[in-house]
């Protein structure tokens, strides 16, 4: 039963074989007017709206396939984007950072040069905690005793004056910024070197009042202050003559002479220190004024 089943199916294939090899030969061999060529033409001719109205109705279809395939082919490509995008932000703003402490280490250099700190033995530390506020102002350095570093000692930063070293422990040290409201130093002006006292102007942070200045009326908008030092060897300053305080930004006159206030813009950006220098070692005449106030001053 199987065998036959088998053998009639493989000759019923046979004969379709056949069957298609004797039509094609037919409609190879025939012309164009031929009845099998007429027979196609027919079917065509009544299968072609079928066929219209079937990839009508599987377009939808086929059009949601190929919206699919190419929103997931543009959601890998974002992702892919927004990948490189990122790894391109990081790289610009690693860059910026670099910028910015080179920018800051030369600008320290340049300070050190001008107003021969190189004297004092400065060692450069990174400032590693910043704590400002009104009242109360100070950073953190990475160095600490083991480099030389004291109490007391005066700090620079890009541009100028920063603050005091008032504590110290090995590795590490705090120092109280100009922008404390117990700050205060001897200054002069370079022009014309009125003498007074620089402190910051209480309630308005970062900024700094030349007070009790001896010729008030001399002093001028767009004058430099540089510390004076000290003019008595008993009691000498924290800081060495000449090193950039600020510079005279605005000038509020009252009722009198006495009653002008001078404000003094810092030279150094107190808000974004990033390494300072400390001068570990400074002489005791470094630190007194010499007799001539103008003298010593940086232009």
């Amino acid at each position: 039963m199987y065998d036959r089943t088998v053998r009639r199916r493989r000759l019923t294939l046979a004969g379709f074989v056949a069957l298609s090899l004797i039509l094609l030969t037919v409609w190879f061999g025939e012309s164009a007017g031929g009845v099998l060529h007429s027979l196609q033409r027919g079917a065509l001719a009544v299968l072609a709206p079928v066929q219209e109205g079937a990839n009508r109705a599987i377009a939808p279809v086929r059009d949601a396939f190929g919206w699919a395939g190419d929103t997931l082919d543009a959601k890998s490509e974002r992702d892919k984007l927004a990948r490189r995008n990122r790894a391109l932000e990081e790289q610009v703003t690693r860059q910026q950072f670099q910028l910015s402490e080179f920018a800051q280490l030369k600008a320290l250099e340049q300070v050190n040069a001008a107003n021969d700190l190189e004297r004092f033995r400065p060692v450069r530390a990174k400032v590693i905690g910043q704590s400002p506020s009104l009242f109360y102002s100070e950073i953190i350095l990475d160095r600490g005793s083991s480099e030389g570093i004291e109490e007391d000692q005066p700090v620079t930063g890009a541009g100028g004056l920063v603050g005091r070293v008032t504590n110290v422990v090995g590795n590490a040290a705090t120092v109280t910024l100009i922008t404390d409201e117990e700050f205060a130093a001897p200054a002069r002006t370079t022009r014309g070197g009125v003498a007074g006292t620089i402190r910051p102007e209480a309630g308005t942070p970062g900024d700094l009042v030349f007070e009790f200045a001896d010729k008030t009326e001399e002093v001028e908008e767009g004058d430099r202050v540089v510390s004076s030092g000290s003019g008595s060897v008993r009691f000498p300053s924290y800081f060495p003559a000449g090193i950039p305080i600020g510079k005279v930004s605005r000038i509020e006159d009252g009722a009198g002479e006495l009653d002008r206030e001078i404000h003094v813009r810092p030279a150094a950006d107190i808000t974004n220190l990033q390494y300072v220098t400390v001068l570990t070692s400074v002489p005791e005449a470094a630190l007194t004024a010499t007799a001539d106030p103008a003298a010593g001053a940086t232009p």
